[in-house]
Formats: structure tokens, C-alpha cells, sequence
């Protein structure tokens, strides 16, 4: 993807652009001036925009302390930009679950006092997160509002347009349209040259080459990234090299000159982790494992197969870790909102119950001959009252038992979701290692692309509760393509979805029918002669509350499977699948959703397994 301008402050933006002339001076300063007042918020805001792109753990520090000084002494502006700067950080860091938390915290604060400036780079800023993370249509949205507001305030040649124009292209990038991606970097291109704006310049040029390559003008991509690299260098914009580095590789490996792919791609690789780039090493990691693949330099091929795993590991424990830790925050603060609200009834009951005691005592004095009768009404009263507080609170104890079950219930499902995830990837990367080991360059590589395909998928699902049922056949179809390439030609396979079920609408439970597709393989089919088939069906239930799926095979069958002694890996899959069944089913047996049943042909041979679930469906809202 391309590099993108950060808008962090609209009266700081060139403290971008001179980012690494800065950052000696600025600690100085901020070493030097030591009042606690708006001057040293916005010293310290400072630093954090000329550190953007280094991974500099000291600006996490300064924005941190520039958000608390400026809550302080209750300076807005200041605020938002710390922010903002806070979200930039953990952005680079490609830890997106906490960058969107500061960036939605920036923007709110933002059109809370309608300073059209901040919502320009708030809604910047949470647009080129959404291009990071796959959702382009929402991210040019936000850019366009940004652009209409910047227009209106009359900033049409602007160093802001110029950036916003940027993300725009690279939002048109991730969808594929590569010649209108071209067009809006030729805009900045323009706008940047008018102003005379060097870091624009390089920029704009450096992405104008990636979208290049992209259309196959690899010749073309090469003239304006050479460009790129000389203008960083002579104005010192090192942080620019690495991406266009990166494309100089890849424009090599396309036009064949491998050497030259390699040598650019090393250097991009070094710039990357030193500004701890975790999205572009991901990304030279994958290109170099092409070059070596071609030059049928296998071991360095290895080599960078597990640096690209090793970061791509590294991005979701972060990722994985936040989840856990934003989870906890949030259970921690409704439980104290809850205590307090407790407290608050309590007082209110202890009030009128006081109050109620007053009225009887002045009743009976004032009113001695209906004394009688009041005290019956109140009594009476008094008894009803209690009775349905005592039913409010068994209807309270009893919410909250029903709550706290379901997150219990909710943990155990994550946790079982987190060992079947690993427990996949290490399976399919055994079957790439034979790959390797056999030589078989050709499909090692075919695999390779639709195991980082799926790995990226079931990533993206893992914390999920739910996914679609068309989303649950794409990824059984990519795992299954997977297991084709080990078999000959004799391996078929079909996944059917009923036509009365709307698989868009309709969710699932993920990381469930998948064990089982592996099972039927590994322990069914791998030991079968002769021609191999297996079938995927989903169905409604004959009661019409659950989804049925059969997964079918024509393999060896159970019992030959466990004379072999191939069932160490069936037996965790099978148990945690049963586990969730049951978490999922908590009013029905496991009998009642889940079985296997052994085919038998006419003459009473074993001839393959056919295993039932029902799955709970879920509908999508």
C-alpha cells in the first residue's frame, strides 16, 4: 500500500515534512522548558509529528503526557492533538483496535467544538486506518467529507489538500483501481510542485511508481521511484527511501533482473525495521520470497517464509492482546458504574422508608379515631412493597447470574477458538515443508499463496463470535484447494450450500466444520486407492431451527483409521468441536447435534464416514 500523509495538526503540518531535521532541536526544548503550561503541550505534540513514521517509544511517552497536561489545564486544542498523535502511534505500530479508540476520542472532541481544522484531520486520520484494515468504501467516505470541509474553507492548494489527496489515492489503490489511484497522486504531484513542497514531491512520485507497477508499467514505475529516492536524499527525507525501495524490488522481479531485486529489496528491508514498519516488512518479506523462489535459492526462500510469518504472528498476539486487555477495561467500568447504581437505590429505599415512618407516626397522632383503618391501609401497603422489591431483586440476582454465565461461557468459546486457530496453521505449514523438501517449487509456491490467503482469513475471523455462511464456504473452499495440491488427480470434493438458505445473511459459529473436513482427509482419504471424494452439504433442519452441515467422504472409514494409529490429531479436533457444541447447545445433548455414522457398501464393506452437526443460527443484524 502506499505511504499516506498523516494531517496531525493543520497549524504544524510542515513539522512533517522537516521530520528529521527536528528532533534534536525539539528535545532540547522540551528538556529545556519545564512549565507546565499550553507552550510545552504543544513542544511536546510536536516531537510526536516529527517522529510519525520512526516508531520512537518517546513519542508514545510525550503524547501521553501532552493529552494528561492539556486535560489539565482544560486546553481542547491541545487535547486533540495528543490524541491524534497517540492514535499515529500505535497506526504505525499496526496496532489498529487502539489506534481507532484515540482517533474516534479526537474526532468527537473535535466537532464537540466545531473546529473544522481537527475534524478535517480527525476524519484524515480514522480514514487511512480504515484503508489499512480493508475498508476502502468507508475510508474515501471520510475522505471526501474531510475534502468538501477543506474546500469550503477555500484550502484548494494546500499542503492538507495535497494529503488528503494522497490517502485518497491510496484508499483507490487497496480497491484495485489503480489508474485512478495514478490520477490522484498526479493531483499531489501537481499541487506539491506549485507550492514547491520537497517531501510532497518524493512522495507523490514514490507512489505514482507503486501504482505503476501495479499496471505492469514497470520501466515507467522506475523513472518516477529513481526520482523519488533523489529528492529524499537531497533533502533528507530518509523515512521516504525504504517504500520506494521496495517498489524499485518488485519493478526488478517483474522485469526478471533478479540481482537488482534483491539488492533494492535488502535495502528497503533494513529501513523497515528500523523504523519498525510492521505492515511494509510484511510486504518485502513476501516479495523476496519470490526472487529467491525464482533464482531456486530455496533456503533463503525458508528463511524468508518464517520472517514473514514471524511479523504476521507479531501483528496479531498485538491485536489479540488489546482485545483482551480492552475487554477487561470495559467489564472493570460497568462493574463499578453497577456498584454505584446499587448504592444510589439503596439510599433511595433507606429515604422513603424513613419518610413512610414520619407519615404513620403524624397519622396517628392527628387522626386517632381512623387509626384503625389507616394503620390496616398502610400495613397492607407496606407489604406489597416488599414483596415486589423482594421480587426485583431475585429478578436482579438472577440477570446477573444469566450474564455472568454467558461470559463465562463466552471465554471458554474464545479459548477453544485459540487453540484450533494455531492448531490449523501448524498443520498447513507441515504441508508446505513437504513441499519444500520434495523440491517441488512450482506448487510449494501455489500453496504458499493460498495458505497466506487463508491465514490472513481466518486471522480476521478468530475474534470473531459469528461469521457468514458464504464467508465459512469461501474458507473451506481455499482449505480444501490447499489439500488438493497434495493428492494426484483421483481427489474431488463439492461444498454445497441448499438454495433455501440466504448464506449472506444467514451466521455461523466459526472454525467449526473445518477439523472436520481435515479429519475426512488426513484419517479417511489419504489411505484410500483408487479415486477420492468428499462432499460438504449445508441444509435447514427438518425443525427448521438449526443449520445442518454433513460433511461426506468415501474414505477407509474409522475403524481402519484406528488400526493405522492416525488418530492423535482427530481426537483434539473431535473433543473441541464437541466442547463448543456444547457451550454453543447448552439445552441439548451432544447426541442431539453432533454424530458420526460409518457407510457401508452392499456387501457390508466399510465405504467412508458421513459426520452431522447442527449448527445454532445466527442472524445478521
Amino acid at each position: 500500500m502506499n505511504k499516506i500523509f498523516f494531517i496531525i495538526l493543520f497549524f504544524s503540518f510542515s513539522s512533517v515534512l522537516k521530520a528529521d531535521t527536528l528532533k534534536d532541536s525539539l528535545l532540547k526544548e522540551i528538556s529545556s522548558y519545564q512549565k507546565q503550561d499550553t507552550t510545552r503541550v504543544n513542544l511536546l505534540v510536536d516531537y510526536c509529528i516529527a517522529n510519525i513514521f520512526t516508531g520512537d517509544k518517546l513519542a508514545l511517552k510525550y503524547a501521553q503526557e501532552a493529552f494528561q497536561l492539556a486535560k489539565k489545564l482544560k486546553f481542547k486544542n491541545g487535547e486533540t492533538a495528543a490524541l491524534n498523535c497517540l492514535g499515529n502511534y500505535y497506526y504505525q505500530q499496526a496496532i489498529y483496535d487502539k489506534a481507532i479508540v484515540y482517533y474516534i476520542k479526537a474526532l468527537r472532541l473535535a466537532e464537540q467544538e466545531k473546529n473544522s481544522k481537527n475534524i478535517i484531520i480527525g476524519k484524515s486520520n480514522l480514514a487511512s486506518l480504515y484503508t489499512r484494515t480493508n475498508q476502502q468504501q468507508k475510508a474515501l467516505q471520510q475522505f471526501k467529507e474531510a475534502d468538501a470541509i477543506l474546500m469550503k474553507m477555500g484550502a484548494g492548494l494546500s499542503q492538507n489538500r495535497a494529503a488528503i489527496l494522497t490517502n485518497m489515492g491510496a484508499a483507490y489503490s487497496s480497491l484495485g483501481d489503480h489508474k485512478q489511484a495514478v490520477i490522484y497522486h498526479q493531483k499531489v504531484l501537481s499541487i506539491c510542485e506549485r507550492l514547491q513542497i520537497s517531501y510532497g514531491i518524493a512522495l507523490s512520485k514514490g507512489n505514482i511508481g507503486e501504482e505503476l507497477n501495479y499496471l505492469g508499467k514497470h520501466q515507467e514505475a522506475l523513472t518516477y521511484l529513481t526520482s523519488s529516492i533523489a529528492v529524499a536524499k537531497e533533502n533528507g527525507f530518509t523515512k521516504l527511501l525504504g517504500n520506494s525501495y521496495k517498489s524499485i524490488g518488485q519493478a526488478y522481479l517483474k522485469l526478471n533482473q533478479l540481482e537488482n531485486a534483491v539488492k533494492y529489496l535488502k535495502e528497503a528491508l533494513q529501513i523497515a525495521k528500523q523504523d519498525n514498519d510492521q505492515n511494509t516488512l510484511l510486504k518485502i518479506n513476501k516479495t523476496l520470497l519470490e526472487v529467491y523462489e525464482k533464482q531456486g535459492d530455496f533456503k533463503n526462500a525458508y528463511q524468508a517464509t518464517l520472517a514473514y510469518m514471524a511479523v504476521n504472528d507479531s501483528i496479531y498476539g498485538k491485536e489479540k492482546q488489546q482485545i483482551i486487555a480492552d475487554v477487561n477495561a470495559k467489564y472493570e467500568t460497568e462493574k463499578k458504574e453497577a456498584t454505584i447504581r446499587n448504592l444510589n437505590q439503596k439510599q433511595k429505599i433507606a429515604q422513603l422508608q424513613s419518610a413512610k415512618k414520619n407519615i404513620y407516626i403524624y397519622s396517628i397522632i392527628g387522626a386517632f379515631l381512623g387509626i384503625a383503618i389507616i394503620a390496616y391501609f398502610l400495613f397492607s401497603r407496606y407489604q406489597i412493597k416488599q414483596k415486589n422489591e423482594l421480587l426485583k431483586t431475585q429478578l436482579a440476582e438472577a440477570e446477573k447470574l444469566l450474564i455472568a454465565e454467558k461470559k463465562v461461557t463466552e471465554s471458554e468459546l474464545k479459548a477453544l477458538k485459540s487453540q484450533m486457530n494455531p492448531h490449523f496453521i501448524f498443520n498447513a505449514l507441515n504441508s508446505i515443508q513437504e513441499q519444500f523438501m520434495y523440491g517441488d517449487k512450482l506448487k510449494a509456491n501455489e500453496q504458499l499463496s493460498n495458505f497466506t490467503y487463508l491465514t490472513r482469513q481466518i486471522l480476521e475471523v478468530s475474534g470473531k463470535k459469528s461469521i457468514s455462511l458464504s464467508t465459512e464456504v469461501e474458507l473451506l473452499t481455499k482449505y480444501l484447494e490447499l489439500e488438493k495440491m497434495r493428492f494426484q488427480q483421483d481427489f474431488f470434493y463439492k461444498v454445497n450450500v441448499d438454495e433455501n438458505l440466504d448464506d449472506d445473511y444467514l451466521k455461523i459459529p466459526p472454525m467449526l466444520i473445518q477439523p472436520l473436513v481435515e479429519n475426512s482427509i488426513k484419517h479417511g482419504l489419504m489411505h484410500q486407492t483408487g479415486s477420492k471424494f468428499l462432499e460438504v452439504i449445508f441444509c435447514l433442519s427438518d425443525d427448521e431451527n438449526y443449520i445442518l452441515c454433513t460433511v461426506t467422504d468415501n474414505g477407509i472409514g474409522r475403524e481402519a483409521s484406528a488400526q493405522i494409529k492416525a488418530v492423535q490429531h482427530e481426537s483434539f479436533s473431535t473433543k473441541a468441536i464437541a466442547q463448543r457444541l456444547q457451550l454453543l447447545n447448552p439445552t441439548r445433548t451432544l447426541d442431539e447435534v453432533f454424530s458420526y455414522t460409518d457407510l457401508k457398501d452392499e456387501q457390508g464393506l466399510p465405504a467412508g464416514t458421513k459426520v452431522e452437526m447442527k449448527l445454532p443460527i445466527i442472524f445478521s443484524v
